[in-house]
């Protein structure tokens, strides 16, 4: 007990490595993000180099999003019901044969867009099991003083993931002669060390509480879950309305960041994968600032803060669409990701602080999954709209169309009276 005491006086952010299982498991997940990284990058390369358009990626992500919105309920129900782990070492060990099977593809310049969309599909419905047994995990690794620094810790390994990745998988596709096929097979190991690393959780000791049961295994039982977890959310003002910003945010968000991107990059600014890439790390640095700001600092008025954190996000977003002379594009560009993902993860990581506070842990699965469907749900069609407009009128009006969204509706989400009392 008096080590456990003497570390709380110091940096809260590493608390929760005092678990042996939740340090093995960030390990993992921690590697596995580098590969995410590294395969955003792949992706973007190879669908641009494969259609020269942003409306193809858009059909991608929308691919990729549909069957994670139709199972995700299915998938936050099985995290109340089964083992998370299990959940995890199935969705991993998923993703790592399918990308692994992309690489060989790119190795013999065989691959082709349709196999891709192959990939998005199956991506897709292993996302829809892990993201519920992910998020939902947590208190079952960590005690409940140590979650926030669990939150931060994990939200730090997203954005080291996205720091790193990307110029990994640019210095890959560089060392490949411009295949993405070693970036696709770095991920896919990545994903096996993922699953080895949840394979030794099953010797050590589970500090929270196991997964919650329940003896209503029939359809209807799975339903009744579902639809409490509908209840639960809108029941809850913060839940409810931050639900709302997260899902226009996204949109707004990912149709700039990942769909027109690429093309402004490339098209617009007349660069290549390492401006993309630097751009896509400059957003992961502002999120690891926003995960240790909200990890390490003892907020108050949280509600405020989150929200204010969206907004900056959309000025960031405006600062793309504006004309930039190519001599100061770097010194422009680069603090507006930043910006950027700042704002995001401190949402985020608000965001997840509160739900693990007001939402028992038996019913994080199917709540977290609810979450999803509602703050994803508009994303195939946000995927395609922003394609489209990217296209036809450039990829500066999705960022201005994306900057204005996230400013204004956010801003009036502040004059709630149950926003704003957020504590």
């Amino acid at each position: 007990m008096s080590t456990v005491t003497t570390q709380r006086k110091g940096l809260r952010l590493t608390q929760a490595f005092f678990s042996r299982a939740f340090a093995w498991f960030w390990l993992g997940q921690t590697i596995s993000t580098l590969g995410d990284g590294a395969f955003t990058m792949a992706l973007a390369v190879v669908v641009y180099q494969l259609t020269g358009s942003s409306l193809a990626m858009g059909f991608f992500l929308m691919a990729k999003m549909i069957p994670e919105l139709l199972f995700t309920l299915f998938g936050g129900v099985a995290a109340d019901r089964l083992p998370r782990r299990l959940l995890l070492l199935c969705a991993d060990s998923g993703r790592a044969l399918t990308v692994l099977a992309i690489a060989v593809l790119a190795w013999l310049h065989l691959l082709q867009v349709w196999h891709l969309f192959v990939l998005a599909v199956l991506f897709g419905l292993c996302r829809s099991i892990f993201n519920p047994a992910y998020r939902a995990i947590t208190p079952d690794l960590v005690g409940k003083d140590h979650l926030s620094s669990a939150n931060a810790l994990t939200a730090l390994s997203l954005q080291f993931g996205n720091f790193l990745g990307p110029l990994l998988g640019a210095g890959l596709i560089a060392l490949a002669n411009g295949s993405a096929s070693a970036a696709f097979a770095f991920d896919g190991l990545t994903f096996v060390v993922s699953v080895c690393s949840l394979l030794v959780l099953r010797s050590l000791p589970r500090t929270g509480h196991s997964p919650a049961t329940t003896s209503a295994n029939r359809p209807r039982g799975m339903f009744l879950d579902m639809r409490d977890g509908f209840r639960t959310i809108l029941n809850s003002t913060w839940l409810c309305w931050s639900l709302l910003a997260a899902t226009f945010g996204l949109v707004a968000y990912t149709g700039a960041m990942s769909v027109a991107l690429p093309r402004l990059v490339f098209a617009v600014y007349k660069s290549g994968p390492w401006l993309l890439a630097a751009i896509t790390t400059s957003a992961a640095i502002g999120g690891i600032g926003g995960a240790i700001f909200v990890g390490q600092v003892r907020l108050r008025h949280r509600g405020i803060i989150a929200f204010l954190a969206y907004v900056l996000s959309g000025l960031a977003l405006l600062v793309f669409s504006l004309p930039i002379a190519q001599n100061i594009l770097v010194f422009v560009v680069l603090p507006a990701a930043c910006g950027v993902g700042f704002g995001m993860s401190t949402m985020d990581m608000i965001w997840v602080n509160l739900l693990y506070e007001l939402v028992p842990n038996k019913k994080l699965g199917r709540v977290v999954s609810v979450d999803q469907l509602g703050a994803l749900g508009m994303l195939p069609v946000g995927y395609v709209l922003a394609g489209w407009l990217s296209d036809q009128f450039g990829p500066t009006s999705v960022f201005l169309l994306g900057g204005l969204m996230m400013v204004v509706l956010n801003s009036l989400l502040l004059l709630l009276c149950g926003i704003r009392e957020i504590e």
